[in-house]
């Protein structure tokens, strides 16, 4: 015969078990996307970002502008923003240059110098863009170290994804310095101008990897992006999520577009009814249906208990 006194020592033992998987969920559901951006920083020196009108522009050279966006939305997802002034240094006039070191007789800039020395970038190239080429605009990520592109004539568009997925463009303009972090995806045109020189930097003293993945060749199986979801996105990546979008056919089937929309359209109606519900309870729907799981469990062990204890 077993004692109540058992019975009660074994059900104690169990609810943490219960509890732990229980608080594993509710803080997976908490995670807040991106790293945290201090208040009241000073952003006067950013180029101009916004959302596209469209994901995929008919013309991406062209501005397609949409609403403003505020810089820290580009911090939260990892990217850094410096801008130096090439005005009055030496650097080649127009023209790539492959690889570049400052020149021993040339003016120097001493801030590009000490950012090279602070982040070991020992790595420097220069070189120029004069058209727009599909292959620097089809969405990718670059898994052999950060990016870093430094604009010293010239102008261009780099689109950014956010935490959300959602397209940022920058029109980086001449003394933009931009460091995409390794695993983040992105893409860059030429704007109307159709020139660009920038400078290319490279940490380390091994050979620059400048090779990218394409997104949707990435497939979780990539570690600078299962780094990158991890550190920025909650460990979710959006194209692993059943939830997430198609980026495979977003990016190539354009004829798809209005059919998609009503997908969305129709995802979204059925979040926002779930979010409404939740508001509602001051629960989200995956809190309540563990809360319900977790007492159907606890109900289950205490009956067998009592039932024991009876014997």
């Amino acid at each position: 015969m077993y004692h109540s006194s058992t019975c009660l020592l074994a059900l104690f033992t169990l609810l943490p078990a219960v509890d732990a998987g229980f608080l594993r969920f509710t803080s997976e559901e908490g995670c807040v996307k991106g790293i945290k951006v201090e208040e009241g920083g000073d952003y006067t020196n950013w180029p101009e970002l916004f959302r596209l009108t469209s994901p995929n522009p008919d013309d991406p050279t062209l501005p397609n502008r949409g609403d403003t966006v505020d810089p820290k939305v580009l911090l939260a997802a990892g990217v850094e923003f410096h801008f130096l002034d090439p005005s009055g240094f030496t650097y080649p006039n127009r023209t790539k240059e492959i690889p570049w070191s400052p020149p021993a007789n040339g003016t120097n800039d001493p801030a590009l110098a000490q950012l090279r020395s602070e982040s070991d970038y020992q790595y420097a190239d220069i070189v120029v863009v004069e058209d727009y080429a599909e292959k620097f605009y089809t969405e990718h990520i670059h898994a052999g170290g950060d990016e870093v592109r430094y604009v010293i004539d010239g102008s261009g568009f780099f689109d950014i994804r956010d935490v959300n997925d959602e397209w940022v463009r920058m029109h980086a303009p001449i003394g933009a310095l931009i460091v995409f972090p390794s695993g983040i995806e992105h893409r860059f045109a030429v704007d109307e101008n159709k020139y660009i020189q920038a400078m290319r930097l490279f940490p380390g003293s091994a050979a620059p990897d400048w090779s990218s993945v394409p997104r949707n060749e990435t497939n979780g199986n990539v570690t600078a992006r299962n780094e990158y979801a991890e550190k920025y996105l909650c460990g979710v990546d959006p194209d692993l999520d059943d939830h997430g979008h198609d980026h495979g056919h977003e990016e190539q089937d354009h004829s798809m577009e209005g059919e998609k929309e009503d997908d969305d359209h129709d995802g979204k109606d059925n979040m926002e009814s779930m979010k409404n519900d939740s508001n509602t309870t001051g629960t989200s729907p995956a809190t309540t249906i563990i809360g319900s799981t977790t007492t159907i469990i606890l109900s289950s062990i205490i009956g067998t208990l009592l039932a024991i204890t009876a014997l």
